[in-house]
């Protein structure tokens, strides 16, 4: 088994020394982007992005100092080109390179380039992300330092094995691409006959989207609960958890709703997994932003499922209900300067809900759903957050991720702030586009949800009623046709 120490060495947190950052190059694109060149406008750092060739004129362009053209719009050719987006930064004079997440977040190579080319990688080492992009050993450091992992088969490879560990820690199992991440490349078998379909279907999956092509296999916890711990630790050994997020609001492990804190946990409960975090972190020798998933079964007892070494799409939710800006934190910890506060310090107050806005339309299968944006209304209001990248007139790209706006509401109690995002959603209007607001506005207004009675199946258990809805675009386009026609019969001296 991998020992801790292997990775401690290669951190080398000690010999950090603190190096101003003037110039940044953010290696992303949308609301990630604009989010970030906004903290950097706010500490006098000027910021450069890149862009693709459909990109041209999108608004993380217009908002940063400088943008420089990577290359033709699929990300293959622009965005994950590490050659290309280095030589970007590097011209551009720029001192670090923040990666948001997707692309080329979780890519060690691209932060040994980064080092090479003698600028700031705003992130942890190199090192550290090729251990935690493997799933396999990220269970192995975790259960090392003492953090619950569940029951799980490495380096599955037949049949045989599926069915012998399934009748071991009992159906269902799930099988996991080994470098696979955000819900991608999983499998669910309920029973011995599946096993070798599930499996061929995983590795499938495993060699297509990912560089490393194995599977291993985990029991599926039941009526699971997804909690999330944020954690920020600097390059002098000092960590500290900023609390907890509610992620288990997901369709087929892509999360659409997150909330901080969670309505599950106990004080006690909470005390005791952040102490976890902490301490598992500070061994790993982690430095800025991260976060270790665990999954919660009915019995309350936890499990370590994986460690997102980045910022993730749901920071801002943490934001809300901390006061910190977690970027600008990520920006000061990589630059060499320490923690200014401590455990004590941090201070978790009022409830914060946040909903993903996708351009998908969840009543096609939530297939993705591109073109332009005719019309735009964008949230505003009282205790409400919209962090976003588009515009009226902008046309929705094929080639990226769906999300394009995050909505995040905050209240001093879970009901009032979910009323405020019920109130935040019905004012966002977006035409042209199908989006999944509908569906977001179901889960607000559903019992179950508000009265905290759900798990990460609860999409799959109430998908029908959830997509019982019509879309205010469609019946104002259906009435302006039928206005048209009835124009059309007046018209017509034989219909008189």
């Amino acid at each position: 088994m991998l020992r801790i120490v292997s990775i401690r060495s290669v951190s080398a947190m000690p010999k950090s020394q603190k190096r101003p950052i003037n110039k940044l190059f953010i290696a992303n694109r949308g609301e990630i982007a604009c989010r970030t060149i906004r903290t950097c406008m706010e500490m006098g750092i000027k910021s450069v992005v890149g862009y693709s060739d459909c990109d041209a004129l999108a608004y993380h362009v217009r908002m940063a100092d400088e943008a420089v053209h990577l290359g033709p719009s699929p990300a293959k050719l622009s965005y994950l080109d590490v050659a290309k987006v280095i030589d970007a930064a590097r011209k551009t004079g720029c001192d670090a390179v923040f990666p948001g997440y997707g692309f080329l977040s979780e890519d060690p190579e691209f932060v040994r380039a980064c080092r090479d080319a003698g600028m700031i990688f705003v992130g942890p080492s190199a090192e550290v992300i090729a251990r935690m992009g493997d799933k396999i050993a990220t269970k192995d450091t975790l259960a090392a330092a003492g953090v619950p992992v569940i029951p799980g088969l490495r380096h599955v490879t037949s049949t045989q094995q599926i069915v012998e560990f399934g009748a071991k820690v009992g159906w269902p199992i799930i099988i996991k691409a080994v470098a696979g991440g955000g819900g991608k490349g999983m499998v669910r078998v309920d029973a011995p006959g599946q096993a070798a379909k599930a499996l061929e279907q995983a590795m499938s999956i495993a060699g297509k989207l990912f560089s490393h092509g194995g599977v291993y296999a985990e029991k599926y916890v039941r009526s699971a609960r997804h909690i999330e711990f944020q954690f920020m630790a600097d390059q002098y050994g000092e960590v500290i958890h900023l609390g907890e997020r509610e992620c288990s609001i997901q369709r087929r492990h892509q999360k659409l709703v997150e909330e901080a804190p969670s309505s599950l946990l106990t004080d006690a409960l909470r005390r005791e997994m952040g102490a976890v975090v902490v301490k598992a972190m500070k061994e790993i020798g982690y430095v800025t932003a991260g976060t270790l998933e665990f999954l919660v079964d009915a019995q309350m007892r936890y499990y370590a499922i994986e460690v997102n070494p980045r910022i993730q799409v749901e920071h801002t939710v943490t934001e809300m209900v901390s006061g910190l800006d977690l970027i600008r934190l990520m920006i000061r910890t990589a630059a060499g300067q320490p923690l200014t506060i401590r455990q004590e310090d941090i201070v978790l107050r009022s409830h914060a809900i946040q909903c993903r806005v996708n351009a998908e339309d969840p009543k096609n299968h939530f297939a993705p759903s591109f073109g332009k944006v005719t019309y735009l209304r964008q949230v505003s209001g009282p205790f409400v957050r919209a962090d976003t990248g588009i515009y009226q007139g902008w046309e929705i790209p094929p080639y990226y991720d769906s999300l394009i706006t995050k909505i995040c509401a905050t209240a001093k109690d879970r009901p009032t702030a979910i009323e405020r995002m019920r109130r935040a959603l019905s004012e966002y209007e977006i035409w042209g586009i199908k989006t999944t607001i509908p569906l977001l506005a179901k889960i607000m207004a559903h019992p179950d949800f508000a009265a905290g009675r759900f798990d990460t199946d609860f999409i799959e258990k109430h998908l029908d009623e959830l997509l019982d809805y019509v879309e205010e675009e469609d019946e104002i386009l259906r009435l302006a046709r039928f206005v048209a026609d009835i124009t059309a019969i007046g018209k017509n001296p034989y219909c008189r």
